[in-house]
Order: C-alpha cells, then sequence, then structure tokens
C-alpha cells in the first residue's frame, strides 16, 4: 500500500473520530462574545474555572441592574448552579 494513502487515511480516521459527538468547543472569548449578543447583558467579568469533570467558565454578568453569576461549559452548555 502506498504510504502516503496510508497516513491520509490515518489522519482521517482520527479526524472523523474528533468530530464524532458533533459538539464545537468556544474559547472563553467566543463564550463572552455569544453571552453578550444573546441575552444582551454587560459582561464584568471572565474566567476559566479547573473541575474534576473539566474546565468551566465562570462569567459574572449585569443585566437590567441586577449582577449573576453563569457557569458554562466550553460546547455552550450552561451549568445550573445548586
Amino acid at each position: 500500500m502506498n504510504i502516503k494513502l496510508l497516513i491520509f487515511l490515518l489522519l482521517f480516521s482520527i479526524h472523523t473520530v474528533a468530530l464524532a459527538d458533533g459538539r464545537r468547543y468556544f474559547s472563553l472569548d467566543e463564550m463572552a462574545s455569544r453571552i453578550q449578543k444573546q441575552s444582551g447583558a454587560q459582561i464584568l467579568s471572565a474566567g476559566i474555572q479547573q473541575t474534576k469533570r473539566g474546565k468551566i467558565y465562570r462569567f459574572k454578568v449585569k443585566k437590567k441592574g441586577r449582577v449573576r453569576i453563569l457557569l458554562m461549559r466550553p460546547d455552550g452548555t450552561r451549568i445550573n448552579r445548586r
């Protein structure tokens, strides 16, 4: 088998497996921009926290005079606080 073809097939299969879950991961800046655009809230602070389950984004936002903390996963899903 041609070595170039073998390398191509290997890289293609790795890429396919990496995209299998269909999720897109956002950077902290991208997520902050999405929050501003979708909710109209002002971002007061943003940071990354490392947990046992992976990293989460922590945003302090202000909307209509109320300050809230939003916890988001890098894939864009919100974490509900208990």
